[in-house]
């Protein structure tokens, strides 16, 4: 469970960076209105941050605990409570507005990025090679 757990998250983390690169591009087009393509994507991404983070509590419960880093305990904020606080204030901010709405999606979602992306290297360690070869990816 622990490399599901694991290839989750940079999951969650690279949907992040498509909802983000999506809204820009829709931005730089001036498009008003997001396609319903966006909004599937942050819906899924959004059910499948809470699918990790449920995952993280019962590895947690069954004693599995972050020994990476010295700040692992981050591992856990980072991981869940931050980043799901993200999304609700994006998905909050693109239903006040009336164009451009999914802008608040964008924000919320480059947020979450960064602190899902920190959780990730909290995880496995903080290079693009540590990263890797947590993911057994070099």
């Amino acid at each position: 469970m622990t490399a599901f757990h694991r290839y989750l998250g940079a999951l969650v983390v690279l949907l992040f960076v498509v909802i983000v690169l999506w809204a820009l591009l829709l931005r730089v087009a001036r498009r008003e209105e997001a396609p319903d393509g966006l909004w599937a994507v942050q819906h899924w991404t959004e059910n499948l941050l809470v699918v990790q983070t449920v995952l993280g509590i019962v590895l947690l419960l069954l004693g599995r605990r972050v020994f990476a880093q010295p700040d692992a305990w981050l591992h856990y904020l980072y991981g869940s409570l931050f980043p799901l606080i993200a999304m609700v204030a994006g998905r909050l901010a693109s239903m006040r507005r009336e164009r451009f709405s999914y802008l608040g999606l964008a924000w919320g979602a480059f947020f979450a990025f960064g602190l899902t992306l920190r959780a990730l290297q909290t995880g496995c360690g903080y290079s693009m090679g540590e990263i890797a070869r947590c993911l057994r990816l070099a």
